[in-house]
Parts: C-alpha cells; sequence; structure tokens
C-alpha cells in the first residue's frame, strides 16, 4: 500500500545520486577530518546514510537507522575526528535531507507539517545517537591511551632503576655499579637518582662502580664529574672505582680534574676506602 512515507522513500532514493555528491563535496569543504580522506573512503559510507533514511522513513522502523548511526559515530572516533568533523557532518545531511523534503512537498501541497515534524525527529534521533556514540568511544580510548602513557612510564622508570642500582653497603654507604653503556640521557638519570639517594639515606660516602662500563666519552666523563661535585655539595665523600686502562686514557687526554674524588683500583679496594673514612675495617678470617 502506498502511503506517503514510502512516496518520500522513493522520492530520496531517486535523489540519492544528487544528496551523496553534494554531501561529500560540503562535508570536505568544511570539516578537516573529512577532507582528509579519499571520496572514495567516504561515498560508500554516506551512501548507506542516504539509504537508511529513506528506509527508516518508508517502513517508519528507526532501529537500523540508529544502529547505523551508532557505528559510524563509532568508526569516526576511531579514524580520529573531532566532535566538530561529526557534527558538521550530521548539520550538512540534515540540511540537504530538509532541501530534498522541500522538494518533495512542493510537489504534494497536500501534504502537512506533520510529515515535516516526523523527519525531524527522525534526523534528531540519528544525530543525538551518532553523537553519543562517537562522545563514548572517544572517551573510551582516550583513557585507553592515558593507561597505556601510565604503563610505559611505571615500565620506564622501572627500566631506568634496574639499570642504575642505588644499593646501600652499610650504614650512611652507598654503591653505585655501572654496567653497560652510558649515554648522556642515562648518565643524567644517574645523577638525579644518586643525589636523591643521597638526599633521602642521608649517606656520607658513595661508591661508584664503573668496573663495568666498557667506554666513556666527553660527555659522559663530564656528566660523571659533575655528579661527583653534586654529591660533595650535599656533604657526601665520592669513590671513584674501576678505571680501566682505556677510561684512564680518555681521562687523560680530556684534561678531567678528579682532584678531590678518591679512587680505587676496584670495588674491593674502594670499599676498603670507604670503611677506613668511617672507621670500620675489613677483617679476613
Amino acid at each position: 500500500m502506498t502511503t506517503v512515507f514510502t512516496e518520500l522513500q522513493d522520492f530520496l532514493l531517486a535523489r540519492r545520486a544528487e544528496m551523496l555528491a553534494e554531501l561529500a563535496e560540503r562535508v570536505q569543504q568544511h570539516s578537516p577530518g573529512y577532507a582528509r580522506l579519499e571520496q572514495e573512503e567516504l561515498l560508500p559510507t554516506m551512501n548507506t546514510t542516504i539509504e537508511s533514511l529513506a528506509e527508516a522513513i518508508g517502513n517508519q522502523d528507526l532501529l537500523p537507522f540508529i544502529a547505523h548511526a551508532e557505528a559510524l559515530g563509532e568508526m569516526r572516533a576511531y579514524e580520529g575526528f573531532m566532535l566538530t568533523d561529526v557534527l558538521v557532518a550530521v548539520n550538512i545531511f540534515r540540511s540537504l535531507t530538509w532541501d530534498a523534503l522541500e522538494a518533495f512537498v512542493a510537489q504534494q501541497p497536500t501534504y502537512t507539517i506533520e510529515l515535516a515534524r516526523i523527519v525531524e525527529d527522525i534526523l534528531v534521533q540519528f544525530k543525538r545517537a551518532m553523537v553519543t556514540s562517537f562522545n563514548q568511544t572517544y572517551n573510551e580510548l582516550h583513557y585507553r591511551l592515558r593507561d597505556q602513557a601510565e604503563q610505559i612510564a611505571v615500565q620506564q622508570e622501572t627500566i631506568r632503576e634496574l639499570s642504575t642500582p642505588i644499593l646501600p653497603l652499610y650504614q650512611g654507604i652507598l654503591v653505585v655499579p655501572l654496567i653497560g653503556v652510558i649515554d648522556s640521557f642515562r648518565a643524567g638519570q644517574i645523577m638525579e637518582r644518586l643525589l636523591t639517594a643521597i638526599a633521602e639515606r642521608q649517606s656520607d660516602i658513595v661508591i661508584i662502580d664503573i668496573t663495568g662500563v666498557p667506554v666513556i666519552d666527553a660527555a659522559v666523563a663530564n656528566y660523571l664529574l659533575q655528579t661527583a661535585r653534586a654529591a660533595q655539595l650535599i656533604g657526601a665523600q665520592v669513590i671513584l672505582a674501576g678505571i680501566g686502562p682505556e677510561i684512564a686514557q680518555t681521562i687523560v687526554q680530556l684534561g678531567i680534574d678528579l682532584s678531590g674524588i678518591a679512587i680505587g683500583a676496584n670495588l674491593q679496594n674502594g670499599i676498603e676506602l670507604a670503611f677506613r673514612r668511617i672507621g670500620k675495617r675489613i677483617v679476613q678470617r
């Protein structure tokens, strides 16, 4: 049975190509999000939107149209669109639908404002469903990314702690065994963590063991020297242990001044020196 609703459905489907072309063009003109997509990506979804609207009007069944709106909102959130992009597209779609409705009513002057009210209600529900779905998905993605960023930060902190352990050897004595390649970034982390540990533990002596460091360049050598000087400024004596031949040669070539910093041939020697400074000694049994 033909009704005003099925007639409007047929009318919209007959104008589908015209509406589709204008919708794609206008949306890409006014939305940065849509502008970065190729029309080949936009047209199938927009065509489905027009068809779903026509079917919702013709069948008086909004559920498939609302489901399409929710899926579309979720998709746009995953694609990195902003809410303003979604609102621009929805408003342009509404405007084109009203243009089509006015053209339909001009051919059928007996149809009244009741038809317009029903169509507007469908469009309002479409907009509400799409925007709500977009916001929910966008917020979920935001919180997910935030949680991932927090997890990464925790993991990085754990890695820093493992790569630069600061060990309490005895009351007032800390040992910092450095292993592996040290770049400027890691050297800066060593300084930060060591100074914090000295302040928190009120340590008097720090043994920096570089036995496990294969090579040191000028920047890292200066960082280590700055670390030692900074430790002295907050009241800790520094013992540098484990300087190998290559590192010793680098220090000499760079003219780095180690005066005021005690030197231990190895970690054992550095520990013995630290104990002597606090009036203790290691007894062999």
